[in-house]
């Protein structure tokens, strides 16, 4: 039959116990000293044991929090809706305000991109509304009443009685009044997203499409923009976008 393993709490009651009879059998003065030593070896067992299980529960919880810093690492937060609204382009932003309003049910006409159109990105319309939209997809400075005047002006030479101005940033106090002053309206940040999650984005194919589209596209071709390097002129060894339908269309942009 195999050996049964000595269970080291029974072995340490058997040794105080012996002594502390051995103790009383000798005399009174001997018993008093080895029940005093008796006591301080059961507290010291005490302490060792409630070290041992101090120590056993130290290495789960380093066991627990290092599966938990590894899974955090792994996984990467998904960027909010601003996020994703704030890494467009501009001329991926003129698309999705265009995608955003036919979803709604309008019919939208794209008349942005680099093609000089006095102001006009998108003429919306249905059967009972129309209006034009002008987008700027600014991220560190306020629109001012500059830009709504020469908005404006737009307005009245394509006698078209609403206007809707898109930023992100935001507008100046001048530039709110004389917006309000000519049916004009402002639409910021907020305002977009709101109009996002109206249209329920997140189940949108148009709307994530055009969210998630990682690639820049000529504003003039609608080909694909590539990165690349001068190597001649003023801004040698700079970078900028380049149509990848070069040289039939020569549109630059600026990398930066």
């Amino acid at each position: 039959m195999p050996r049964r393993r000595n269970n080291p709490i029974e072995e340490f009651v058997a040794v105080v116990g012996g002594l502390f009879v051995l103790g009383t059998v000798v005399s009174p003065q001997l018993r008093a000293v080895v029940l005093l030593l008796a006591i301080v070896a059961f507290l010291l067992f005490l302490g060792w044991i409630a070290y041992r299980i101090g120590m056993k529960g130290r290495r789960e919880m380093q066991a627990v929090n290092s599966g938990c810093s590894v899974s955090s690492s792994d996984s990467v937060a998904e960027p909010s809706i601003s996020e994703k609204v704030r890494a467009l382009d501009w001329f991926q932003f003129e698309k999705l305000i265009a995608a955003i309003y036919e979803t709604k049910g309008y019919s939208v006409k794209r008349l942005g991109g680099a093609k000089p159109d006095g102001g006009i990105d998108l003429i919306v319309e249905n059967t009972s509304d129309r209006f034009v939209v002008q987008c700027k997809q600014w991220k560190a400075w306020k629109v001012g009443v500059r830009q709504i005047r020469e908005f404006l002006g737009t307005l009245t030479d394509s006698r078209i009685p609403r206007g809707v101005f898109i930023t992100l940033q935001g507008y100046t106090d001048d530039a709110r009044a004389l917006a309000n002053k000519h049916n004009i309206s402002l639409l910021s940040e907020e305002s977009v997203i709101k109009l996002l999650e109206d249209v329920h984005w997140k189940f949108n194919p148009a709307i994530t499409s055009a969210l998630n589209d990682q690639r820049k596209l000529c504003p003039r071709c609608e080909s694909e923009l590539v990165l690349r390097t001068a190597t001649r002129g003023n801004g040698v060894g700079s970078e900028f976008w380049g149509c990848s339908n070069f040289p039939r269309c020569k549109f630059t942009m600026d990398a930066r």
